[in-house]
């Protein structure tokens, strides 16, 4: 029996598919999955395109599989979530087969096991989220790049371009950062910064990709830079904190991009540790945790422990992860 665990990210959608029979293990993966930036029918899509990518040559079909579960980003309400679930399930191929949580879920699943705790999601956008002893989910944040997503490699490159955008216009002078962004977009005044930024707008992972290029700023001294990655990290532990206090939990989890930053993920620790708080070294890939769902939801308890430290499965899965 094949079943599938699935991360529908904002950048990019991964899939792993798990041969109940055999122990096989596939990676496969897409372009993004988040509903509300790209629509449900399109997110649906990438999920099957997902998962048929990590069955291709292996002589399965990706209608064979029995069950996925699915953590999308962006469904930042119930509401919202209640109302593209069926729609996305649809568009998946997949119906009644497809399961739909929020990536946040899936990524605390692997760190926990399924038990309580609180976990914070630094990626395209942001999350702290955690669940009590009692089963009650909390969510800190995680309101989309328009209100929220405090410390996601969105906010950063915003920040970064704002100040880029007051240079060119005069308002302020030209730094590290802003000489360095200028150069990767190619642009020279504020007019073209602000038509690369409007048109791109809704490709909201193609402006947070220039979020890696701030963290290389700040590891070559750039304190510009540095002060946006330290500004956003403390913001992003703020939420971690009243999360992890809520649910009791005295240890955050961390997974996303943006904790590959030295500079980012030193501030953050440092943050949460004046408030006793401290951050698992545990490498947490959301994906694992939805394979894990996936299981358990087939009755397959001892399957779903073993996938969770099962080192093809995680190799599997860090191969996912570590694509650019």
């Amino acid at each position: 029996m094949l079943v599938a665990g699935v991360d529908a990210g904002a950048t990019r959608t991964r899939a792993l598919v798990y041969d109940t029979g055999s122990g096989g293990v596939w990676a496969g993966s897409a372009g993004p999955g988040n509903p509300v930036n790209i629509g449900a029918a399109s997110a649906g899509a990438a999920v099957r395109e997902a998962v048929e990518a990590a069955l291709r040559g292996t002589g399965h079909r990706a209608s064979r599989v029995s069950l996925v579960v699915a953590g999308f980003a962006g469904l930042d309400s119930r509401l919202l979530a209640g109302q593209l679930a069926g729609l996305i399930a649809s568009a998946s191929g997949y119906g009644d087969r497809l399961v739909v949580e929020h990536d946040a879920h899936i990524a605390l699943v692997h760190a926990t096991g399924g038990g309580p705790g609180a976990l914070v999601i630094a990626g395209t956008g942001s999350i702290a989220y955690a669940l009590t002893p009692r089963g009650e989910r909390i969510i800190v944040g995680d309101h989309g790049w328009l209100l929220g997503d405090e410390g996601s490699g969105f906010w950063v490159a915003r920040e970064a371009l704002r100040a880029l955008l007051r240079a060119l216009d005069g308002r302020g002078e030209h730094s590290c950062l802003t000489r360095v962004l200028a150069s990767t977009l190619g642009v020279t005044s504020g007019d073209e910064l602000a038509y690369w930024f409007y048109l791109t707008r809704g490709r909201v992972d193609k402006i947070a990709s220039l979020a890696p290029r701030v963290a290389e700023a700040a590891e070559e001294g750039c304190m510009e830079a540095r002060s946006i990655l330290e500004r956003g990290a403390v913001e992003l532990a703020e939420a971690a904190r009243v999360a992890a206090e809520k649910a009791g939990a005295e240890i955050v989890y961390t997974t996303g991009s943006m904790f590959k930053s030295r500079v980012f993920a030193e501030r953050f620790r440092r943050e949460l540790e004046t408030h006793g708080i401290g951050v698992s070294g545990k490498r947490v890939y959301p994906v694992v945790g939805a394979l894990m769902l996936a299981l358990e939801r087939l009755g397959l308890r001892r399957e779903r422990d073993a996938v969770a430290e099962d080192p093809v499965v995680l190799e599997a899965a860090r191969s996912l992860y570590e694509q650019q």
